[in-house]
């Protein structure tokens, strides 16, 4: 007996030392193999599973200071340049921003008949007396100058009227505001005057003079600065996306400065878009990285702390624009606890200095006996706020980045930046700036691997491709990478597994990168499909990667209309699974031979497919990708040693075609759709439609 006891023991022994084999290597969990005919088969095995959960950090997000992602973008502010700030500062992207705005407003303007023919559009708009985005308006003797008496920054806007043939003249705006959801706003100002004045203010719609929406008379007696709020309603029924003109100016004779402009709808969640709130906190982003991305190798994030309306208006570098300072950490922060997310900052590893960016962790981390603790209670935030995940610089390999260098000298600056950081908070987690290339992460690993957690990647594939390219070719070629994938990190992990003990990296930035409107994109449904694969790549690493921060948070907002694009309701779909360990699938698909233009591999799988299992062990989440451009696929599902009840819940993400993509006018042409279906035991059968995705949850009888 004591002998069969012992034997087994060592049995049982045996089978737990096999189990865990099972379970720690991540490779025997998922295989692809070629199917002989034009359906595919997905072999499921729930005992079979890795060791610990994937990361909830997979599901992140990222947003910078670029084109409209924060100003026009998260920021509810409507007006553009509030601050009259002087041509300098839009002589880039914002001036083509401007040009295409008052391309909207020559239009509106034509079908009112109020436009002289011929007269250019710049002759409209670009009067270097008058601040940017902003024209003259009204008949008269008026006269205006962009004068250095500010209340803020380097200008405000001086004006004069001698004498009037109409109601009022002054300055005007094209502008979009959100009134299928809201129509109360509050509207503030700074401005100072002779003798005292009387300032209007109207909105009315585009080409429809004499008709204003609203509008509101306030007293300026004031000869210094003086701020002014005013509540403006419009009662009026007016279409979405409809383009109207925002007035300010003076009823009579007088003089007038105006500064620092305000106008919010009401419904703004502590200065943010109440729809962007509502739709990033419904897809429940794990964690968001700010500032940057490129913005972030040249900001200073001290000039975005303090009162709003006194932050200085700063150049954007990197992507030639202004810079309001209007969004800086207080209200980053603000904004994740809005949205449910915890933050990951990018310090300035570009011109910043390790000491910038050891003061900006106590600001945010230290207790108010701290210096610049206090200063953040004196803001009005006296809890810290904790921020566990900083990321040390952006692309600083790349010569577009401010303070770009050679892995060498990178991996003396991390050290530097670690140690000044660490000091302040050793609690911290840090991200140093890796790469998808051995010759770069290399050095950093060598010198650097006693302090180094993890690695930074940035995946954004497709850039240089020509606009004439075939578009199911370039489709294809985009998710064969993904199917690469897990081949590159196994040589990136490799070579960081040499030094230190838990490799890990982060995905900091992905997306499609073909930036063409007439190619597969990141604002159409191969966004998606691209999304899934890596995604779905990232979760069979075993642990390697760590973090995703899908890019970017905000590129789908029109004419004050916000609406979800593809890629949205990708991450949205892998973020309500109820499923996070990874269990054993066997997948055999039919393949196609990639052209190679993005990578190296050739027979590519139509059919991606992942499988995982919830800590209870009740539901399981089968989410498959359809790659297929043109054809549905029927799939059979064969799950093992797991009795499912007959309501299988169903998530659809389709379109049209691959090229689909929503619009501020038809926002569901790509949407989430959810059903159910009915089986029996055994075998189940669903046809995947071409270029979707497809989750499937499936509960234990």
């Amino acid at each position: 007996m004591k002998k069969l006891s012992t034997f087994l023991l060592a049995i049982v022994a045996l089978n737990i030392f096999c189990i865990n084999i099972v379970e720690l290597q991540a490779d025997t969990l998922f295989t692809f193999t070629r199917s002989t005919g034009k359906t595919a088969k997905l072999d499921i095995y729930t005992k079979k599973k890795a060791s610990k959960p994937i990361s909830r950090y997979l599901y992140g997000k990222f947003i910078e200071h670029i084109t409209t992602n924060i100003y026009g973008g998260i920021w509810a502010q409507v007006l553009n340049n509030p601050g009259f700030e002087g041509w300098k500062y839009f002589l880039g992207w914002d001036r083509r921003n401007i040009e295409r705005r008052y391309k909207d407003y020559v239009e509106f303007l034509k079908k009112g008949s109020k436009w002289d023919e011929s007269k250019d559009i710049e002759s409209l708009w670009l009067n270097r007396d008058i601040a940017p985005w902003w024209i003259a308006y009204g008949e008269g003797d008026i006269q205006y100058e962009l004068d250095k008496n500010s209340y803020n920054s380097e200008m405000s806007q001086k004006i004069r009227v001698k004498s009037l043939k109409g109601k009022y003249g002054g300055i005007r705006q094209a502008i979009y505001l959100p009134l299928h959801r809201e129509k109360e706003y509050e509207f503030s100002f700074y401005a100072r005057s002779v003798g005292g004045v009387t300032v209007t203010v109207v909105i009315g719609k585009a080409g429809e003079e004499g008709k204003p929406l609203v509008e509101r008379r306030i007293k300026v007696r004031a000869w210094r600065w003086k701020k002014y709020t005013v509540k403006l309603k419009i009662d009026e029924d007016v279409s979405k996306g409809r383009l109207l003109t925002f007035d300010i100016g003076l009823t009579g004779r007088g003089t007038v400065w105006l500064d620092q402009m305000a106008l919010f709808p009401e419904d703004n969640v502590k200065g943010f878009d109440v729809d962007v709130v509502k739709l990033t906190r419904e897809s429940k982003p794990s964690i968001i990285r700010w500032p940057g991305g490129n913005f972030a190798s040249g900001y200073h994030w001290k000039d975005g702390i303090g009162p709003i309306d006194k932050r200085k208006t700063t150049m954007n570098v990197p992507w030639d624009m202004v810079e309001y300072n209007y969004v800086g950490i207080d209200e980053f922060m603000d904004f994740c606890e809005a949205v449910g997310a915890e933050p990951l900052i990018v310090v300035n590893a570009g011109d910043g200095t390790p000491e910038e960016a050891a003061q900006w962790v106590e600001y945010c981390n230290g207790g108010v006996d701290t210096k610049y603790g206090a200063l953040r209670a004196k803001n009005g935030h006296p809890e810290p706020y904790n921020v566990t995940y900083w990321e040390i610089g952006n692309e600083l390999y790349g010569s577009w980045q401010i303070g770009y260098t050679t892995p060498d000298v990178y991996a003396i600056r991390y050290r530097n930046f670690y140690e000044a950081m660490t000091a302040v908070d050793p609690r911290i987690k840090l991200i140093a700036n890796g790469r998808d290339r051995l010759s770069w992460n290399g050095p950093i690993i060598q010198q650097d691997s006693d302090i180094l957690r993890s690695l930074s990647i940035h995946t954004l594939i497709g850039g240089g491709t020509s606009k004439y390219a075939d578009l199911t070719e370039v489709f294809k070629s985009l998710v064969a990478y993904t199917y690469y994938y897990p081949q590159l990190l196994k040589e990136l992990g490799s070579q960081m597994a040499e030094r230190v003990d838990k490799p890990e990296f982060a995905i900091t930035e992905l997306n499609v990168f073909t930036n063409t409107i007439d190619l597969p994109n990141n604002k159409n449904l191969t966004e998606a499909i691209f999304y899934s694969g890596i995604l779905n790549a990232s979760i069979r690493s075993g642990g390697l990667i760590g973090m995703i921060t899908h890019s970017e948070l905000v590129n789908s907002k029109r004419r004050e209309v916000v609406y979800p694009n593809a890629g949205y309701y990708a991450r949205r779909l892998y973020s309500s699974l109820s499923g996070n360990i990874p269990i054993k699938i066997n997948v055999s698909s039919p393949m196609y031979r990639s052209s190679g233009r993005y990578s190296p591999v050739m027979d590519v799988p139509y059919i991606d497919a992942i499988a995982m299992i919830n800590e209870k062990g009740d539901k399981i989440d089968v989410i498959i990708t359809n790659r297929e451009p043109d054809k549905a696929i029927k799939v059979s599902i064969a799950l093992h040693d797991f009795n499912p009840r007959e309501t299988v819940d169903v998530q659809l993400l389709t379109g049209k075609s691959f090229m689909s993509y929503n619009t501020w006018d038809n926002p569901d042409r790509v949407k989430l759709r959810k059903s159910f279906i009915k089986i029996n035991t055994g075998i189940i059968n669903y046809t995947v439609p071409a270029h979707s995705i497809v989750s499937l949850t499936f509960s234990r009888k």
